[in-house]
């Protein structure tokens, strides 16, 4: 079952300032959204949001982004590399429905992990009974 712990999330300031220093983060974008990213010092993903109401004017769809985007990473998490992932939405996003959202979400990942394949996330063992 995949969760969304808190050990997965960007949490403090400094956290997020790590994420945003000069010259120390890599930038992917894809249509409405983009990503900075940095190398975790989590030994897994982690995802912080800045999310401005100058790109998305009501917190109605400030919040679905933010829960379209909490889903596809919980589902995505094992695959993802080990980086800190700060989401920032573009004014464009407001336009785009669910579905657009989500696939947009599956080729960011997918860009995320063709850029860090040395740092894939080692699968976790499968419980059976």
């Amino acid at each position: 079952m995949a969760a969304y712990p808190r050990t997965c999330r960007l949490t403090r300031p400094s956290e997020f300032q790590r994420v945003f220093e000069r010259g120390l983060h890599r930038r992917v974008q894809v249509r409405g959204l983009f990503a900075r990213v940095r190398e975790s010092s989590s030994a897994e993903p982690r995802l912080g949001f800045a999310l401005s109401k100058r790109s998305l004017k009501h917190a109605v769809e400030r919040n679905r982004v933010k829960r379209l985007v909490r889903e596809s990473f919980r589902l995505h998490r094992t695959q993802l590399p080990k980086l800190d992932i700060v989401i920032i939405t573009q004014s464009e996003v407001a336009q785009l429905d669910n579905a657009a959202i989500l696939q947009q979400l599956e080729i960011l990942w997918e860009q995320l992990s063709r850029l860090y394949p040395a740092l894939k996330s080692a699968p976790q063992a499968k419980l059976t009974f």
